[in-house]
């Protein structure tokens, strides 16, 4: 057993930041952990089952950057506590630090919007580290740690523009696909036109409550006529998931079957056999599976739900071993694992499924900060390149969707159980502000080589979708500031 102690400043943070109970440890393989967080007033307690050095990751107010989940540096056991908001700022400082000596050793220029930050946050950090006051420790800290921000979002951004840049010295475009998840039918919709200039590829929503609403009887109507709008618009068609570990992407009908992990084995096998069967040679790519191994759902298992995506996959590949077949996952830091009785999280699910020689041509990752479950906790755009770093060692094409608010109001046609969490946001979220984080994660995951396709959740409000007011378009069919702005990079930058 390890325990660990840190002291919060002023005392009463213990109740103004109840967020703090979300918080977990990671090791050396980056993996979260079981913890129990215990709030005191001025003390936080952590109780670990392994005494080993580890990161403590908690939700932390950054001014300017909202509630992002920050890391400690790698911490040892002791009995004294450590000051948190000192411990957070070494943290965020030592990461900053070694990303930029890193992308400095291949070729990076670092320009003064992020060396200036950068010494800001070191100056505050060393007044942090050597102060006797409390008061004064944590003022320092948290000023390190708003000048760490600011230098991280400087630092990934001139990498963006710099790789970019870099890249196209060898090509006169990008190959990366810019695809959009089309919930909806477009055909003759007022907003088909002006999103078919924005993208070169689209995501077909295509689950097994919407092909099969009836048992034993399928409908491809709705599924034909996307496929048709996008060859007709010269668009790469993509479509899944087909099977979603999703309560509202599964029939109705299913859950009579709950429990019995034959009986729904047997059903989503024969489901992928005919969609497969029937769309061989249409599609650019299949996201076959979403969502496995993260939550109960029909009474499975991990490792039933894990078993399944594996068999969906080979009978897949056995049917038609060209078209590429894609895992989706949700929640990629998983930090989810340090409170659920799943013990195997996102990242070793698709490192064993990528060495299981099943036809496994890419790893998806949906990404939706500042989201309620099962979106992620914000995080700043520096870890989210540090993600995707993590995932690149799988050695496995990579298909990033992302969903961002453009509000944080009720949206009627969203999925009632998901919601933006207005705490971690800096200011409620608006289109502008869509526009501005969005065109900043969707420029970074294009300029990495090893993202095949960067997919924008869903068209349109209008029609149903997981994440409220994360659409191109609102509910009134009215364009939202991100699209001119992906119809400019596309037209820059991609082929």
């Amino acid at each position: 057993m390890g325990v660990l102690k840190f002291r919060l400043t002023p005392p009463e943070l213990s109740e103004r930041l109840p967020e703090l109970r979300r918080g977990y440890f990671t090791g050396l393989d980056r993996t979260p952990e079981a913890v129990g967080l215990e709030l005191r007033p001025g003390m936080l307690v952590c109780q670990r089952d392994s005494p080993d050095s580890g990161r403590l990751h908690v939700p932390f107010p950054v001014e300017g950057f909202g509630m992002p989940f920050v890391s400690t540096a790698t911490l040892p056991q002791r009995s004294s506590p450590f000051d948190l908001a000192v411990e957070l700022a070494r943290g965020k400082l030592n990461d900053i630090r070694g990303q930029a000596g890193d992308w400095r050793h291949l070729g990076l220029q670092l320009p003064r919007d992020v060396e200036r930050p950068l010494a800001e946050a070191r100056h505050a950090f060393a007044r942090a580290a050597t102060t006797d006051d409390p008061a004064l420790a944590t003022e320092s800290a948290r000023a390190s740690l708003t000048a760490s921000f600011r230098a991280g979002q400087g630092l990934t951004a001139a990498y963006t523009s710099q790789v970019i840049r870099k890249r196209l010295e060898h090509a006169s475009r990008l190959p990366t696909l810019l695809a959009c998840g089309i919930n909806a039918d477009p055909t003759g919709a007022p907003w088909a036109e002006s999103l078919a200039g924005a993208i070169n590829a689209a995501r077909l929503q295509c689950s097994w409550a919407e092909l099969a609403p009836t048992e034993g009887r399928f409908r491809w109507e709705a599924l034909d006529a996307r496929i048709a709008w996008c060859q007709a618009n010269d668009l790469l068609p993509m479509a899944g998931p087909l099977l979603d570990f999703r309560a509202s992407a599964l029939p109705d009908w299913l859950w009579l079957w709950a429990g019995d992990v034959e009986a729904i084995g047997s059903m989503a096998l024969d489901l992928v056999r005919q969609a497969v069967t029937r769309y061989k040679g249409k599609l650019g790519n299949w996201h076959l599976v979403a969502r496995p191994a993260s939550t109960d759902v029909l009474g499975m298992s991990e490792e039933d739900q894990i078993r399944l995506t594996a068999r969906c996959a080979q009978v897949a590949h056995q049917i038609d071993p060209v078209t590429p077949l894609i895992v989706d996952f949700d929640r990629p830091w998983a930090e989810w694992l340090g409170t659920s009785p799943y013990r195997i999280g996102p990242l070793h699910v698709a490192d064993s499924l990528s060495r299981a020689e099943i036809g496994l041509a890419g790893v998806g990752l949906e990404v939706a900060p500042g989201y309620g479950n099962p979106g992620s906790h914000m995080r700043d755009l520096f870890e989210f390149s540090r993600m995707l770093d993590l995932f690149a060692l799988l050695n496995q094409p990579l298909y990033v969707t992302i969903a961002v608010p453009s509000s944080a109001d009720p949206d009627p046609n969203a999925d009632p159980k998901v919601e933006v969490d207005p705490r971690q946001w800096a200011s409620p979220p608006t289109e502008a502000m869509q526009r501005e984080l969005a065109s900043r994660w969707i420029a970074l995951a294009v300029a990495k080589p090893y993202v095949r396709a960067v997919i924008v959740s869903h068209a349109t409000d209008a029609a149903p979708h997981l994440f409220p007011h994360s659409g191109l378009f609102r509910a009134d069919h009215g364009p939202k500031p991100l699209l001119s702005w992906l119809k400019e990079f596309r037209g820059t930058y991609l082929v």
